[in-house]
């Protein structure tokens, strides 16, 4: 049903099911997926809905605490997302000054040590006082997470397909970069980078990225040269957890390790 378009109806009956089957953890999973694609939807369409984004998420955040207690593997991750996106609501609401990684809330759930691992390899990967260009859920998930690394880096993450799509994230996020929020993305960006250093992820979309020559750095390619610091990768609880093989997300973190050996041999 969701994937023909009808998602409401598929909520409508996993209510039902859950209802009957509260103990069905993939169930739960299932709907926390889908409030949260509701939420994000709702940027999309203006802001404007009701529900409201902020009670998607509530919702969502119910459902997929029921799904961690059930032990479903990917309902902690999820979990993490939904409080992403909360964020991303205070962002817009208040701006980066007010909203950015100092005010991460205290009772977000507790990510895979390989996860938050690869968080601080990418903000390592960046440098200080850079913007960050993110792509996948997990990389921003990732990065979000390190909000320590975010401080005291002073590094700033975009989503260059949010910027591109959502005007009130785009409104924040430019007025952090103090650049025109009327400027299309790769007009935008190419001003940041003569300004301060702009960082590609290695799923970052390069086709949001301004044309130029650009420096493989760790997992990052940079806008200009960086030199050696003190700072080192580590891939301890990657390997660890690797071993253990007992999550999903393995494959999912490695895969942002191997991309980024297409440009850093």
């Amino acid at each position: 049903l969701e994937r023909s378009g009808e998602r409401q109806m598929a909520i409508d009956l996993l209510g039902r099911y859950l209802a009957t089957a509260p103990d069905d953890g993939r169930a739960w999973f299932q709907l926390g997926r889908f409030y949260l694609l509701d939420a994000r939807e709702w940027h999309l369409q203006g802001h404007s809905g009701d529900p409201d984004g902020l009670l998607y998420l509530d919702f969502a955040a119910t459902a997929l605490d029921q799904s961690v207690r059930l032990s479903v593997d990917s309902g902690v991750v999820f979990r993490g997302l939904a409080e992403l996106e909360r964020s991303i609501l205070f962002l817009e609401d208040s701006g980066w000054s007010v909203a950015g990684p100092t005010r991460v809330r205290t009772e977000r759930p507790e990510l895979p040590p390989f996860i938050l691992e690869l968080g601080a390899n990418l903000l390592s990967s960046c440098p200080a006082g850079g913007v960050l260009l993110l792509g996948n859920d997990l990389e921003a998930l990732s990065v979000w997470y390190d909000s320590s690394g975010l401080r005291s880096r002073e590094i700033v993450p975009i989503s260059p397909d949010r910027y591109a799509t959502d005007s009130v994230y785009r409104g924040r996020m430019a007025e952090a970069m103090d650049i025109d929020p009327r400027l299309p993305v790769r007009t935008a960006l190419a001003e940041v980078a003569s300004r301060r250093p702009l960082c590609l992820t290695p799923g970052a979309d390069s086709a949001a990225a301004p044309a130029m020559a650009w420096t493989p750095f760790r997992l990052s390619r940079v806008s200009r040269a960086v030199p050696p610091g003190s700072e080192a990768l580590s891939v301890t609880e990657l390997l660890e957890a690797t071993r253990q093989g007992t999550s999903v997300w393995v494959r999912d973190v490695r895969k942002v390790y191997d991309d980024a050996t297409r440009f850093n041999t």
